[in-house]
């Protein structure tokens, strides 16, 4: 498979803000992995606190700087920077800029929380 980001029609965040495009979605691999896309958060934009209880997420930042909220602890992520979000942890994004991100999932399994596939 092979895709170029501009030929990717960008598409409305499960959070209600910003764009993304994605690259690879969960049914396009039989890997833990559900998504992965280049996200744009105009400045200003907040993605609500959240958490995802059965998967991990990851961030690497482009373009801009954001305050990531992870479980209450503040964190300014810049162009260069990469965060990972562990499974259950509560998080936000602020965009103090406009921001362009890598985004990542990948679904968590344990004996409790088996695989989604």
């Amino acid at each position: 498979m092979l895709k170029h980001l501009d030929q990717i029609v960008p598409r409305p965040t499960s959070h209600g803000v910003g764009l993304k495009r994605v690259l690879l979605s969960g049914d396009e691999t039989e890997t833990a992995v559900t998504q992965i896309a280049v996200t744009r958060l105009a400045e200003g934009e907040v993605a609500a606190e959240h958490r995802h209880e059965s998967m991990e997420e990851y961030f690497y930042f482009l373009k801009g700087e954001a305050a990531v909220c992870v479980d209450g602890r503040e964190l300014l992520c810049r162009e260069g920077d990469f965060l990972q979000v562990e499974c259950g942890r509560s998080h936000s994004v602020l965009a103090k800029s406009e921001v362009e991100m890598l985004t990542v999932g990948v679904a968590y399994a344990s004996p409790e929380n088996p695989p989604l596939r």
